[in-house]
């Protein structure tokens, strides 16, 4: 069965402690190197991930930041006297004496769990035309406050205690609205939203910084409990007692927006770093003597000195330091003057801790399956109907925190994980491998079953974003919950991609390789009955026609690796001719003579850039699998010169967010507003914001004279998050470094997983549970998981730079499942 075997292959001194990280594999593929005990004896005893790995708070940003000083400290309602509170909603608000923090009394809130179906959609409760929340309606408890300005003020504290039967995930919502020169919330309703994830049964202590929200004119404050249906163990109502709400002054706030770090912080990786990476950090240390240190966590001995740089840049004068020449595995912290890192490990596989606990996160994400400490099975009532009859359909993996589900999600991250199961596999690292193998069968069950007959197929949104009742033919499961087939050519050619790629992944199961194999010639024979070439090209469709012919040819060439039938290797290389027609070529105007980026389609009109969910990675997918499998065609070298093109793409650009490796999110034209079609394709309902896309623009780097600007992350308005597109360029670069043997791009690549685990303006883990300084995320139905990782650092209005509140909603906090499948991707190519 050789043929089916793919081998592509700050300081906070006040909460150091061990980073509980993993490594299952060695330098050669049958030797395995082992650090931190401890976390490998987690992983043992969840049965190797089938339950969720154990939570730690004691490196998370919460715990951190309430270690700060207190220098002012005002109450601002002691639930006393809850006269000025109102009741707007479902469920009810009382005054209860059964437990408070200081003095006699605490205010409760309650909601049911579920609504009669009769009265959902009436009964939800709202305000002029608005709705509340995408649940079953929501139960608030609001205290007026008239516009008083709270400026002098950085962070608003209370005292939260759930009393929830049966709940294992637990939230409430507090709102704060101001209505002075910057509303909020925000037009987007994103702004001054703040998802609290609580422990049940016990008073949590919470806060809010405040730093950066517009607070001149604060009319009121709410704390709200959005229901989402009855979970199988929950009870039937849910209750939230919350007493003193003060307003605070701490001392050194958090720096929320810009490039610049808090004072007195060392960014750097808190996962750490490989041995042969590029090891260095960036500092703002107010008093240092020029110099810093790298010590050894296990015995406090210097093993390397070196100097503190200073570096201008395009986005400001930055402090540096950079280790890159010291090699040796261990546990370690950097030192300059006072201030000390926590603990951060170098090691030759210092990315496979966080593959495992991704991996958990996704685990939990399993939709129709019971996940122990989590849920029930869920989602046993989705369904649809074809062709007259109903039929059942759940499975693969939630989306996202609201548990909506999407086909080509799961898709696209089981393919991830064979990729990275492929990947431990060479390196010797045989649990790891058989694990992932494991979770991607999962997704792929859900696939297979999705194929209904003649290239119909579940493969579109379902937004369940509630627990239902289990009940077919309830309000739960209609609407847009119901599951609607069809019959899509683009969905055919990725899926066929995905199943002839997991075929040459499975070696034990020879009848399941068998039949990926049958089904995915059969689905890229529909796709091609029903592909027509126009179809790209209407105002239905937001798929850049790029995009779309590169996933052909990619789906070609999986093929003809699984089958060697010269029909795929012809469709490969026929359907890359429009890609290749895509690329600039040609130099701009700018200094550096930038080319070699992708145009939405042949008109060249519309450069090609990702907000939301990141897919850069496929065109070099495509075109290198062409080079791999067709090194004698006559378009050999021109495939050649388009990777050539796009590597250097990616070197010149980095240099406008250094001293960060974040790559920028890509070039953009001021006069691409002119093809409308294109343009409200790509930006839907804000497709008339013509002026709010220039001033984005113009918030970037002018390159040159000709309209063309450099964005460092993406043109967005509602949905923003640059996780996903960073990984998926990352891969690129790492696609680009192992054709070309270019130790600069693999940097290039890596210095994308740094950004997300610390080394960004905030000094924060985006992964929740890896590294140190991870931030609560917005997770309402599935809680804290290990692993979770948001849609990641927004921008706030028409700017440029990072903006990071504390403030926890959706979607830039949203915990997903592509940023976790794409963690995966780009990791198998180290």
């Amino acid at each position: 069965m050789d043929r089916y075997l793919v081998l592509r292959c700050i300081s906070f001194s006040s909460i150091v402690g061990v980073m509980l990280v993993l490594s299952c594999c060695g330098g050669s593929e049958s030797s395995q190197s082992y650090y931190d005990e401890q976390f490998q004896a987690d992983i043992r005893n969840t049965g190797m991930v089938h339950s969720p790995l154990p939570l730690d708070y004691s490196k998370a940003y919460e715990t951190f930041g309430l270690t700060k000083k207190v220098l002012v400290n005002e109450m601002l309602s002691d639930m006393e006297n809850l006269s000025p509170w109102v009741h707007k909603g479902i469920g009810r608000m009382l005054q209860t004496s059964e437990r408070s923090i200081s003095d006699s009394n605490s205010l409760r809130l309650i909601a049911p769990t579920r609504i009669h179906p009769t009265t959902w959609i009436q009964g939800m409760p709202r305000e002029g035309d608005t709705y509340w929340g995408l649940g079953l309606g929501a139960s608030r408890a609001i205290l007026e406050l008239g516009g008083v300005n709270w400026e002098s003020y950085n962070r608003v504290k209370y005292y939260i205690y759930p009393d929830c039967e049966g709940a294992r995930s637990i939230c409430m919502n507090f709102y704060i609205e101001n209505d002075g020169k910057i509303k909020v919330p925000d037009e987007f309703g994103r702004e001054g939203y703040h998802q609290v994830n609580l422990k049940n049964r016990q008073w949590n202590e919470c806060f809010l910084e405040i730093t950066e929200l517009p607070r001149d004119s604060v009319t009121r404050i709410i704390f709200e409990i959005e229901t989402f249906g009855k979970e199988l163990a929950m009870g039937d109502s849910l209750q939230f007692d919350i007493d003193e709400v003060q307003l605070l002054v701490v001392e050194n706030p958090e720096v929320v927006s810009g490039w610049r770090p808090a004072k007195d912080r060392i960014i750097y990786s808190t996962t750490g770093y490989g041995v042969d990476s590029e090891k260095s950090a960036i500092v703002n240390i107010s008093e240092h003597d020029g110099t810093f240190k790298l010590v050894d966590y296990n015995n406090n001995r210097t093993v390397f000195k070196g100097k503190v740089n200073s570096d201008t840049t395009h986005i400001g004068t930055f402090e540096t330091i950079e280790f890159s020449d010291f090699k040796k595995e261990g546990q370690f912290m950097i030192q300059v003057g006072d201030i000390s890192t926590p603990p951060f490990y170098i090691h030759h596989n210092i990315w496979d801790n966080s593959v495992w606990r991704v991996l958990n996160f996704m685990f939990t994400q399993r939709c129709g399956y019971p996940v122990p400490e989590k849920k029930g099975t869920c989602h046993t009532d989705l369904n649809g109907e074809f062709e007259g009859h109903l039929f059942v359909h759940n499975g693969g993996w939630h989306d996202a925190a609201d548990m909506s589900q999407n086909a080509m999600q799961t898709g696209e991250i089981a393919f991830s994980m064979f990729e990275m199961s492929n990947r431990a596999k060479q390196k010797g690292n045989n649990d790891l491998h058989l694990r992932l193998l494991e979770e991607a069968l999962w997704g792929m069950d859900y696939i297979l079953r999705g194929r209904l007959g003649n290239g119909v197929r579940v493969g579109g949104f379902v937004g369940t974003n509630i627990w239902t009742d289990r009940l077919i033919g309830t309000i739960d499961d209609a609407g847009r919950r119901q599951i609607r087939p069809g019959n899509n050519p683009y969905q055919n050619f990725k899926f066929s991609a995905i199943e002839a790629y997991a075929a040459m992944s499975i070696e034990r199961d020879i009848m399941l390789s068998e039949n990926l194999e049958k089904v995915a010639k059969e689905d890229f024979a529909y796709a091609l009955q029903e592909f027509k070439e126009e179809d790209m090209f209407s105002s239905r469709s937001s798929m850049p026609p790029v995009q779309y012919m590169a996933t052909i040819s990619w789906a070609a060439s999986m093929l003809y690796k699984l089958t060697k039938d010269p029909f795929y290797a012809e469709k490969a290389a026929h359907y890359i001719k429009y890609v290749l027609d895509c690329q600039r070529t040609e130099p701009i105007s700018d200094k550096d003579g930038i080319s070699g980026f992708f145009y939405r389609d042949t008109n060249k009109t519309v450069t090609l850039n990702y907000s939301h969910q990141g897919y850069d990675q496929i065109f070099m997918e495509a075109i290198m699998a062409l080079c791999e499998t067709q090194s004698n065609h006559i378009d050999y070298k021109k495939w050649d010169n388009s990777i050539h093109l796009y590597a250097d793409f990616l070197k010149k650009i980095m240099q406008y967010v250094a001293p960060y490796g974040m790559i920028p999110s890509g070039v953009y034209n001021l006069n691409e507003v002119s093809d409308s079609l294109a343009f409200n394709a790509l930006y839907g309902r804000f497709g008339s914001r013509t002026d709010d896309y220039k001033a984005m623009l113009k918030n970037g780097f002018k390159l040159d004279n000709d309209g063309h600007y450099l964005r460092a992350f993406p043109v967005w308005f509602s949905f923003k998050g640059n996780n996903a597109v960073l990984l998926a360029q990352g891969k690129a670069a790492a696609l680009c470094a192992k054709y070309l043997n270019d130790k600069e791009l693999m940097n290039i690549a890596e210095q994308q997983l740094f950004w997300i685990v610390g080394k960004n303006p905030f000094g924060q883990s985006l992964i929740w549970g890896e590294g140190h300084n991870y931030m609560q995320q917005y997770n309402a139905l599935p809680g804290d998981v290990v692993g979770q990782i948001p849609l990641g650092i927004q921008t706030r209005f028409n700017e440029d730079v990072p903006y990071w509140p504390q403030n926890n909603t959706a979607v830039y906090k949203e915990v997903f499942g592509v940023p976790a499948g794409k963690w995966f991707s780009l990791i198998a190519e180290f």
